[in-house]
């Protein structure tokens, strides 16, 4: 994958050592430009990837931001951890919430398999994006005994502010607040009423939305701090949603009130986005999306640790295959399927065409439940609906 790392201007024409170019003025027929705010890069001159990675090694604090599902995000993530002295740096991440540190630091000590450890944060039921994006990262955390700290606030906490507010909030939840709040950005609240505005929501419910959104970047601002203070030995790469860190509104200036560390943003360019004063370092890379995954077409459901089909989609390669609903798959490609984690691993990696052996337990007419074995050809996503 190519990377073509994108400084801002006044940092590629000082490398570059090139001699002003006297303006002229314009004709005095021109039109006003209409992308005055437009960023020129000097694409000879420009770093490349190597050259920003040097410069990483430096600093205490680094953000690489993602949109979660774009692959591209998460090889850039993976090429700045993959070129820092791995004895040295910690991964703080968003991807998994504060309650299920020791999780992490199991896994990471060898103490639980990838299974259990995705079990334990509940990664599938809370997190839900593509796990085959986040993988490599974690892996190789976990290869180079690289710290992995969970950022997020609880989903119990950021449910509950937003039905009740956090003036609201029961004792327990309280305790799990972060210990500031800063309401002063105009910029951040401009921004996350563009957001808010996207959505058909009552202009009264925007304080508590607000609130939900400074209790992720106040908590995981914290924490970051709260490490960095701890482990004066250690940086971090924090690896969070590009919301989070473009423009510093989010978690870096939150962390600089806490610590005064700056930190550098590492981002990608985004089409909805002006690239100037997103990012310290803008870097340009193709997209390569993953495969497309092999789909069942059927809707789930959890009972009693089991997953259970409740329906199908339209065009379901499941319901053709002969599964029903009220089937509880119990076992795939020979596997035991014993609870939702099992199931979502044993499907990773399948693409569409992949023949799926399952065996599922059904209640018969006769009222006993018998063992049944059904085999499926996945289907592309465009042919079957998404199965959770």
């Amino acid at each position: 994958m190519r990377f073509i790392p994108l400084l801002l201007l006044a940092l590629v024409l000082a490398a570059c050592g090139s001699p002003p170019v006297r303006p002229t003025a314009p004709p005095a027929h021109a039109a006003p430009p209409e992308t005055g705010d437009a960023l020129v890069v000097e694409t000879a001159f420009s770093p490349g990837l190597p050259q920003l990675l040097a410069r990483l090694r430096d600093q205490r604090l680094i953000y690489v931001g993602e949109v979660h599902d774009r692959n591209a995000d998460h090889r850039l993530q993976l090429a700045v951890l993959r070129a820092l002295p791995p004895d040295r740096v910690a991964l703080g991440v968003e991807w998994f919430q504060a309650r299920f540190q020791s999780a992490l630091d199991d896994y990471i000590a060898g103490r639980i398999d990838e299974a259990e450890m995705l079990r334990r944060t509940e990664y599938f039921t809370r997190w839900r994006f593509d796990y085959r994006l986040y993988r490599p990262i974690i892996r190789y955390a976990r290869e180079h005994h690289i710290p992995i700290i969970a950022l997020n606030a609880s989903r119990e906490l950021t449910e509950a502010i937003r039905a009740r507010g956090i003036a609201g909030l029961p004792p327990g939840l309280r305790d799990e607040l972060p210990e500031s709040y800063d309401f002063s950005d105009r910029e951040y609240d401009r921004i996350l009423r563009g957001v808010f505005s996207q959505h058909e929501r009552k202009s009264q419910e925007f304080p508590r939305f607000r609130e939900v959104q400074l209790t992720w970047d106040e908590s995981m601002a914290q924490r970051i701090a709260a490490y960095l203070k701890a482990h004066p030995e250690r940086q971090m790469v924090v690896m969070a949603g590009r919301g989070h860190v473009a423009g510093r509104h989010g978690i870096p200036n939150r962390v600089s009130r806490r610590s005064g560390i700056r930190g550098v943003v590492i981002l990608r360019p985004v089409d909805d986005e002006p690239p100037r004063g997103q990012a310290d370092y803008l870097v340009l890379s193709e997209e390569r999306p993953l495969p497309p995954r092999g789909l069942i077409g059927a809707l789930l459901d959890i009972a009693d640790g089991r997953v259970v089909i409740k329906g199908f989609t339209p065009g379901s390669a499941g319901r053709a295959a002969g599964l029903r609903e009220g089937d509880r798959i119990v076992a795939i490609n020979g596997r035991e399927v014993t609870d939702y984690t099992a199931f979502k691993l044993g499907m990773l990696g399948l693409g569409p065409g992949a023949r799926l052996r399952l065996v599922v337990l059904r209640q018969n007419a006769d009222g006993e439940t018998r063992r049944h074995a059904v085999e499926v050809a996945l289907k592309a996503p465009r042919d079957a609906g998404l199965h959770r």
